[in-house]
């Protein structure tokens, strides 16, 4: 197999995974394990105490506020560096999984918990998790380019994932998603991101015919 298509097929694995939880929300299959994991989380964090400012914090980090202006000035800067390949692999995920996001939410119309009292201030619909889905996109596409600018791996991705999967905790212990919601979010985004850095992957040159 090509190698160039093998994030293709990755993204494909996520977002059947993606379906495959919004099949099984829809047929009440994953409320023992929903319930089970928001008060296992949540819970003893809240008791704890500290945690929540923290998680708070990487709520802002992964909201609109944050990151479209993030987003906005990395394509920028990529634009003004001549990378056009960059920016708009920037640009188009970060658009993309914003409005796939929000038609998603409207497709199934899966309420928000309301188990725990909400930590922070929502009024949309709960699955997939926007703020999971976006950072997994949009923060992950941002790696890519740290990586692609000459970034070490080493130290890029695993900042970068840390930051995606504190982002999707959060929201589980503010109470203002079920797992199942941040699961989903991770695999729509992430499958997005991969499919986005395919599309505009550097294309090697074509080779130079000799005439003889």
């Amino acid at each position: 197999m090509n190698r160039g298509y093998r994030p293709l097929i990755f993204a494909l694995a996520l977002w059947v995974s993606a379906a495959a939880i919004g099949f099984a929300v829809e047929a009440g299959a994953l409320r023992g394990f929903d319930v089970a994991v928001l008060l296992g989380l949540a819970v003893p964090a809240r008791a704890a105490g500290w945690p929540v400012p923290v998680l708070l914090l990487a709520t802002v980090l992964g909201s609109a506020a944050v990151r479209l202006p993030v987003a906005a000035a990395v394509t920028a800067a990529l634009a003004w560096r001549r990378d056009g390949r960059g920016a708009a692999m920037l640009a188009v995920t970060t658009i993309g999984i914003l409005f796939g996001n929000a038609g998603l939410k409207l497709i199934v119309g899966r309420a928000r918990p309301d188990m725990l009292n909400h930590l922070a201030v929502e009024t949309s619909l709960s699955f997939p998790s926007g703020h999971s889905s976006n950072a997994a996109a949009v923060f992950l596409a941002l790696g890519w380019v740290l990586v692609r600018q000459g970034g070490r791996p080493g130290v890029v991705w695993p900042m970068v994932i840390a930051l995606v999967l504190a982002v999707g905790v959060s929201r589980v212990v503010l109470g203002v998603h079920w797992p199942s919601d941040v699961i989903a979010g991770w695999c729509v985004g992430a499958g997005w991101m991969l499919v986005c850095t395919v599309l505009f992957a550097d294309r090697a040159p074509a080779p130079r015919v000799r005439v003889l």
